[in-house]
């Protein structure tokens, strides 16, 4: 099933690279930008997890230890809801070929099942959709310069782990999880 899995996720590459694409203008992701990294839930399926312990486990040996560290201290602090990525070493994903789709989405405006738009968070840095963004009334306002529309996307999680992705792809994402909820039954 990984196997298929990874087809998934290599066809789901292409289609936001496309979107990605079609929004440069606005975007402003970066290797070594990692405030997504920094601060949250990271909801993830089984299949993801599964995937992502996958590739975890053929980091070579010193990277391993760090990432073992971040997860030993992420599971002994007191934490709320939110937390660092314990994969983000020196801002960098250690696990990046096998990221959960949520990472894998994170930088443009999307809207959910229910039609609500949802900006990235990093819009108050600055960074993504900033260029066009009123943070007087918290909503897109223009086009950018080039005359290119900022364009919401269905990239809800829902819509991309649904039962016609799994059917289309012969896979099945299980339970859905906080990230640390994961690495809690597996390192303790």
């Amino acid at each position: 099933m990984i196997t298929r899995f990874r087809e998934y996720l290599k066809f789901l590459d292409k289609e936001l690279y496309k979107m990605f694409d079609a929004q440069k203008p606005f975007i402003k992701c970066k290797e070594g930008c990692a405030y997504c990294c920094k601060d949250g839930e990271y909801p993830v399926s089984e299949l993801e997890y599964v995937n992502m312990m996958f590739y975890y486990n053929e980091l070579e040996d010193s990277l391993k230890d760090r990432v073992n560290e971040n997860i030993k201290n992420l599971l002994e602090k007191s934490r709320g809801k939110m937390y660092e990525c314990p994969f983000l070493i020196d801002n960098k994903c250690s696990i990046y070929p096998a990221r959960a789709i949520i990472c894998r989405t994170f930088g443009l405006i999307s809207y959910d099942d229910k039609g609500k738009k949802r900006i990235p968070f990093c819009v108050d840095l600055d960074l993504n959709y900033s260029v066009v963004y009123d943070k007087n009334t918290h909503m897109i306002t223009r086009s950018a310069e080039d005359g290119t529309e900022p364009v919401s996307y269905n990239i809800d999680r829902k819509f991309l782990r649904s039962n016609k992705i799994e059917k289309e792809f012969n896979i099945f994402f299980g339970e859905d999880k906080p990230l640390v909820e994961w690495l809690e039954e597996e390192f303790t």
